[in-house]
C-alpha cells in the first residue's frame, strides 16, 4: 500500500494558497507607466502565449493522441482522446527600476504548476504534474526611437531554475499492476535560461510583430534530465544524455481586431518552434501476439516541437495595469511535453485555451 507523504502534500497546498492570495492582491494593482520600486511588477519580457513552459494561467480542453503509456487504449478505439490541461502560475516581483531612463530592469521569481488530466476515463485521473520555479530572473528592456520597425529590445536571464514532474497516483498504480517495465521516472533537474526579444509587446494594445530566441542549458549533476530508481524500473535505462540544451524561436503577432472594431480586443497569432532533448529510455507497447509488453527503443535523441495559438486577447476595463484575458485555438505537434513522457514522439493535440494574464 502506498504511503502518503503528508509533508509534501501540505507544502504543495500552502504554495498554491500563497499563489492565489498573491494573484488576488495583484489583480487590481495600480497602473504604473514606468515600474519602479520594491514588489512592483514589470510588464515587459513576459512569456508569449505560445511558450510551452511559462507562468501564464491557462485552462484548456482538447483532443490529443492517446498512448498506452498514459491512457488505456483498446483495439478499435479512436487514436484521439479528450484531455484537460490546467496551468497556474505567476511572476512574483522583487524590484523594478531604470538606469538613466534608458534601460528598464526588474528582478522577479516566476512560479508555475501544470496538471494534465485524462478526461476519457470516468475518474479523470491526473496523468502528470509539473512544478517549476526560478531562484530569480533578471529582465532588461531598452526602448528605441530611431526606427519604426524595431521599437525595443529586451532580455531575460534566469541563472538557476528547477523543474520537478510526477505522474498521478492512479496512473502509477495502473502501470505497476499491469507489469510495465518502467513504472515511474523521476524527472527533476536544474537549468539556466536566457532569451532575447525584438519588439516586446510590453502588454500594450498596439499592432506589433515580436520575435524571440531563447536557450536553456541543463546544469549537470550526474543524472542529467531524469533518474529511474531500481524499484520503479530497470536502472540500465539511466544512460547519460549528451543533449544538455534546448533552444527555441518564437513569433507573436497582434493587431486591433477588425471583426469587433474595439480598441481593447486584439487578434493574436503566437508560434513557438522548439528543439529539445528526447529522453532516452524506451517507449512501451503491448503485443497481442506475444501477450507481453514490448520495449521500443528510439533512434533519435532530439526533436522539433511546434506550438501554435491563434485567437483573441481582451483587455477588460475592470482590470488595470494592462492585464488581459485570452481565448485561443491551440495546436501542438512534437514530443509529449509533459514529464516522463518526453520520450514519446509524434504527439499531436488540438483544443481550446482560456488564458488569464494577471
Amino acid at each position: 500500500m502506498k504511503t502518503v507523504n503528508y509533508k509534501n502534500s501540505l507544502f504543495k497546498c500552502i504554495a498554491v494558497a500563497v499563489l492565489l492570495l498573491y494573484e488576488t492582491f495583484n489583480l487590481f494593482s495600480q497602473d504604473i507607466e514606468h515600474p519602479h520600486g520594491w514588489i512592483v511588477p514589470a510588464w515587459y519580457s513576459k512569456p508569449f502565449v505560445c511558450e510551452i513552459e511559462s507562468p501564464l494561467n491557462k485552462t484548456e480542453i482538447g483532443f490529443g493522441r492517446g498512448r498506452e503509456e498514459y491512457t488505456p487504449m483498446e483495439n478499435g478505439e479512436s487514436l484521439y482522446v479528450p484531455y484537460l490541461n490546467v496551468d497556474l502560475g505567476t511572476t512574483i516581483p522583487i524590484y523594478s527600476g531604470h538606469i538613466k531612463d534608458k534601460w528598464l530592469f526588474s528582478i522577479d521569481i516566476p512560479i508555475s504548476f501544470h496538471l494534465w488530466l485524462d478526461m476519457k476515463t470516468n475518474s479523470a485521473p491526473v496523468l502528470n504534474t509539473d512544478y517549476r520555479f526560478a531562484v530569480g530572473e533578471l529582465k532588461l528592456l531598452r526602448y528605441l526611437n530611431k526606427t519604426k520597425y524595431i521599437k525595443n529590445i529586451s532580455f531575460r536571464y534566469a541563472p538557476l531554475n528547477h523543474e520537478s514532474t510526477h505522474i498521478g497516483d492512479e496512473l502509477t498504480i495502473r502501470r505497476k499492476l499491469a507489469g510495465y517495465p518502467i513504472t515511474r521516472v523521476n524527472v527533476s533537474y536544474e537549468y539556466s535560461e536566457i532569451a532575447a526579444c525584438i519588439n516586446d509587446p510590453t502588454n500594450k494594445r498596439d499592432d506589433n510583430h515580436a520575435l524571440k530566441v531563447g536557450l536553456m542549458v541543463r546544469i549537470p549533476n550526474g543524472t542529467n534530465w531524469y533518474k529511474i530508481y531500481p524499484n520503479e524500473g530497470d536502472s540500465i535505462f539511466n544512460s547519460k544524455m549528451g543533449n544538455l540544451t534546448e533552444y527555441y524561436f518564437e513569433y507573436e503577432w497582434q493587431r486591433k481586431s477588425k471583426l469587433f472594431k474595439k480598441d481593447n480586443i486584439l487578434s493574436v497569432l503566437s508560434l513557438e518552434i522548439r528543439n529539445r532533448a528526447k529522453y532516452k529510455y524506451p517507449t512501451i507497447s503491448w503485443s497481442e501476439y506475444y501477450h507481453r509488453w514490448e520495449v521500443i527503443h528510439s533512434k533519435h535523441s532530439r526533436a522539433w516541437c511546434f506550438n501554435l495559438y491563434c485567437g483573441l486577447r481582451i483587455f477588460p476595463k475592470f482590470l488595470k495595469y494592462e492585464k488581459n484575458l485570452g481565448m485561443y485555438i491551440h495546436a501542438y505537434y512534437g514530443i509529449v511535453p509533459y514529464g516522463q513522457f518526453r520520450n514519446t514522439s509524434n504527439y499531436s493535440y488540438l483544443g481550446f485555451s482560456f488564458v488569464v494574464d494577471v
